[in-house]
């Protein structure tokens, strides 16, 4: 079993990363064939193999691209001493390897992927340990994770020749201080000149291990042999690339939010060879339900924010059984009526302290407050001020009997409160706090040592 798992959600789609813009190798392009050039690494072996006609560099590169997707081919080119590592099973990326080329003018907009060993413009790998060099065709050929892809123009690939550079084998067996892996090297960029980005960049927030130990990690340290082996994150994005891939979605975007009761109706994504793959398909919608059907519709009856999650299995000719578990989490959101709720608190003289106590236990089912302020009992005329924020302070001009108005905003409506409560004006030991209590008499209730007294004609308006 293939497991290939997906994390969706926003404001990124997946945890797996394509590169900037987005490109892939097109059906028309595979296989793709690569090359190295003549130039040999001198910190590696130099001499050549009598029984393949390549030397171990050359070897060293058809390596890397098998790590991503094994195939027959890899066991006809590569030796014995080259071991298998778990691959994208998955992702049929077939290649040819052309051989050496004779020019060495370096990376170029040329058409052809080639490795370098060396910077011949001393311009490109200076400072890291190697880079790729893309360039897109502008013709886009696909939609993928929600991201419109382009096919590659052309890719090539420059080792830093100042390095001192070491094979897998004989680097688990001893290690000179500050020897890098050019197999894991080579494996991340080959993994660029598939279509990938780093699982995490430098200076990027990044604590997921899936993230961390993928072979995309933006860096790898001296004798660290361990990313020539892809990780989970690395097989899920270049499986999306080349390999049985479905996103799914709602079929109407304007209802993911709105009050309970709240229907939803899910679709699957997929081009029709992979949705001809599929044998089964759970849904789980968040709120304890599931389904079992291709295309469900589901009623979400209560409040909450809702992570949904679609687990695809299928059976690929190519590559056997396989799943795809695609999750976006807090994709729906159901919201009751919001319900505001006040404290006021003196500050100083003639300041008060708006302390909101709205319920915001659910985020989103607020997306928005409006405080008015009315001279006298009631909220009736017009409002001598309107603002919004969370908590305010305000400042009134003079004492005397004043009504405000909190109104909450959501997905399923607004619902207003009014406090009429006396100003006055109270500076030093007799100035105090006041705190809010239901009152439905709407009796004046006054507190001894307070700055406030409150008449509660609380009323929720709609």
């Amino acid at each position: 079993m293939i497991s290939l798992v997906l994390l969706l959600g926003a404001p990124d789609a997946h945890a797996f990363k394509f590169r900037a813009p987005a490109l892939k190798w097109s059906n028309e392009q595979l296989p793709l064939t690569v090359y190295s050039s003549a130039y040999l690494e001198d910190s590696l072996p130099q001499t050549l193999d009598e029984e393949t006609g390549r030397y171990p560099q050359e070897d060293l590169f058809i390596k890397s691209l098998c790590n991503w997707h094994w195939t027959d081919y890899c066991e006809e080119m590569l030796s014995a001493d080259w071991q298998q590592y778990d691959d994208a099973t998955c992702a049929d990326i077939p290649f040819e390897y052309g051989g050496q080329v004779s020019n060495h003018t370096g990376a170029a907009n040329d058409g052809v992927f080639v490795l370098y060993w060396d910077d011949p413009a001393d311009e490109l790998a200076t400072g890291v340990n190697g880079v790729s060099s893309a360039w897109p065709s502008g013709d886009y050929i696909d939609v993928i994770a929600g991201e419109q892809v382009q096919s590659f123009g052309g890719c090539d690939i420059t080792m830093n020749n100042d390095i001192v550079w070491g094979l897998t084998n004989d680097m688990e067996e001893n290690c000179p201080s500050g020897t890098m892996s050019a197999e894991s090297t080579l494996t991340h960029e080959s993994g660029h000149c598939l279509g990938l980005g780093h699982s995490c960049d430098d200076g990027e927030l990044c604590t997921e291990s899936e993230l961390l130990n993928a072979t995309m990690y933006w860096s790898g340290g001296p004798c660290d042999t361990s990313r020539a082996s892809i990780g989970a994150d690395d097989v899920s994005g270049v499986t999306a690339l080349y390999g049985p891939y479905l996103t799914w979605s709602v079929t109407d975007e304007s209802v993911r939010f709105g009050p309970a009761p709240l229907e939803i109706c899910f679709q699957v994504d997929a081009e029709t060879e992979y949705l001809d793959q599929v044998q089964t398909i759970e849904w789980n919608f968040g709120d304890g339900n599931t389904s079992t059907e291709l295309e469900p519709c589901h009623s979400y009856e209560t409040q909450g924010q809702f992570s949904v999650t679609a687990t695809v299995n299928g059976l690929s000719d190519s590559c056997g059984e396989w799943e795809v578990a695609q999750t976006q989490r807090a994709h729906v959101l159901v919201c009751e009526e919001p319900i505001p709720d006040f404290d006021l608190q003196h500050d100083d003289g003639l300041t008060y302290q708006l302390v909101n106590a709205t319920d915001v236990s659910t985020y989103g089912c607020v997306d928005g407050l409006i405080w008015e302020i009315f001279q006298g009992n009631s909220a009736d005329g017009e409002p001598i001020d309107t603002f919004s924020a969370w908590s305010p302070k305000v400042e009134f001009d003079a004492e005397g009997t004043y009504t405000i108005r909190l109104t909450a905003q959501g997905p399923a409506g607004e619902s207003s409160i009014d406090n009429t409560f006396e100003v006055e004006e109270l500076r030093g030991e007799g100035a105090g706090c006041s705190s809010t209590g239901s009152n439905p008499q709407g009796l004046l209730f006054g507190l001894a040592g307070l700055a406030v007294a409150f008449v509660f004609g609380r009323r929720r308006r709609r």
